[in-house]
């Protein structure tokens, strides 16, 4: 087996299935947890069956050159022929006396196996499931099940693409390590179309990353006209497109896409808020406000970000009143107590809209429980406060982080009275514009 295939992927050794980003071995249902040590241990072995390994390769590899004893090596060895279940008759390494060790088991039967359909297929459904709740814990795990599956089958396009689709969530909402994480999903999502080119969903995803990645509208869209063309009911292709069209200042075709694309599902909370935004960039309050109320009648708790999209519009139309009684509703989606909402409230009673904004803003950076404040909510609301420093320090965390709304940063009305600030040209081409 070369080396490479056992660096993360499971394999079969054996008897034993082993998952060395888990570091278990299992059989028959059962699990047996390596330590570090011995998992790098057995991967080196399964790299090369049947070939002699000696101690100073051995000490290379797995303890980076450290001095080791023999009795050090081996103990490691005989932990590691338990675990493989020497014990009970079956042989797994062999020891040369002075000459170091080798694995018995054949290169044929330690080679990666074909993997049971039905159960990549229950983890691509697991991962889809999971990656329907928009929530960390639920993303994370989304991304496991599609991991897993590929681990399985590395040749399955749906998995990739599921995979970079969870990404991309992860991304949006502002978890992992953006550079990272913007090129891995754009990796997977090119996989995915190698191994597909009619998957459309593929297409889709990729048409995103390559406008987050590479800024370049023309590209992107190739992608995601491929994926429409495909399937011209892909209700997120127009998602998509609609905010791929917003990058570019292109707001009535997307309107056109983000209305198409809660058409298609009309029940999707995230078509409906793509819709929102698209509505704010434009400057189409009423239709915004109109919008909103719809989404919030198909789930008042959940469409926290049409309560906040309400708020915005409301407020932009000089209705203050209307905009803080949505910011309300939109915090005690969030889970936020009675006794935090009547504070913001009161403040606006007291302050007016500018103090309630800044109350809000002290809200979301203190708090780290009910959710992770976006340092971009954060710079609007205090722009709205009529705090420029603090507002860039914001904007500043959300470059640094990658945020993909920046992306349309230049069309934010929420961020109009920082427009005349030399900083903020300066933030645009730190964000990189799409060409």
């Amino acid at each position: 087996m070369p080396r490479e295939r056992t660096s993360g992927q499971s394999f079969v050794l054996g008897a034993w299935r082993v998952d060395p980003a888990r570091g278990v071995l299992s059989r028959e249902g059962l699990e047996t947890r390596l330590v570090p040590k011995l998992m790098d241990l057995l991967r080196l072995f399964a790299a090369s069956p049947g070939r002699v390994i000696g101690k100073d390769e051995i000490v290379a590899s797995v303890w980076e050159g450290r001095a080791i004893g023999d009795d050090t090596l081996a103990a490691a060895i005989s932990r590691l022929r338990t675990a493989l279940g020497e014990t009970k008759g079956e042989r797994y390494i062999e020891t040369l006396p002075k000459r170091g060790y080798r694995l018995l088991v054949g290169a044929a039967e330690s080679a990666l196996q074909e993997p049971r359909a039905s159960e990549v297929d229950d983890l691509v459904r697991r991962g889809r499931e999971a990656a329907h709740i928009p929530l960390a814990p639920s993303l994370a795990q989304a991304r496991v099940y599609f991991e897993r599956a590929l681990a399985l089958d590395a040749k399955r396009a749906d998995a990739h693409a599921g995979l970079a689709e969870v990404m991309l969530a992860q991304l949006v909402a502002g978890q992992d390590a953006p550079a990272m994480l913007v090129s891995a999903a754009k990796a997977a999502a090119q996989a995915a179309v190698g191994l597909d080119e009619n998957l459309a969903p593929a297409w889709s995803v990729l048409g995103v990353l390559t406008l987050l990645a590479d800024r370049d509208f023309a590209a992107a869209d190739t992608a995601l006209l491929r994926a429409i063309a495909l399937d011209p009911e892909l209700a997120v292709a127009h998602q998509n497109r609609a905010f791929a069209l917003c990058a570019i200042g292109r707001f009535v075709e997307a309107e056109r896409e983000a209305r198409r694309a809660v058409e298609l599902a009309p029940h999707a909370l995230a078509m409906r808020s793509v819709l929102l935004q698209t509505l704010l960039l434009a400057r189409r309050y009423a239709p915004a406000v109109a919008e909103a109320k719809r989404a919030i009648a198909l789930s008042a708790q959940g469409a926290f970000e049409a309560w906040a999209a309400k708020g915005w519009a409301h407020h932009f139309l000089g209705e203050d009143d209307e905009a803080v009684a949505a910011f309300a509703e939109h915090l005690k989606a969030f889970g936020s107590d009675a006794a935090t909402i009547a504070r913001i409230t009161t403040t606006y009673r007291d302050g007016g809209f500018e103090a309630c904004a800044a109350a809000a803003a002290d809200l979301f950076e203190a708090q780290r429980v009910l959710f992770v404040p976006r340092p971009l909510d954060v710079a609007m609301l205090r722009a709205f406060a009529g705090d420029a420093e603090r507002a860039f320090a914001s904007l500043n965390v959300a470059a640094e982080r990658g945020d993909p709304v920046l992306l349309v940063a230049q069309y934010l009305p929420h961020l109009d009275r920082l427009r005349n600030d030399p900083r903020f040209a300066a933030l645009l081409e730190r964000v990189r514009p799409v060409r």
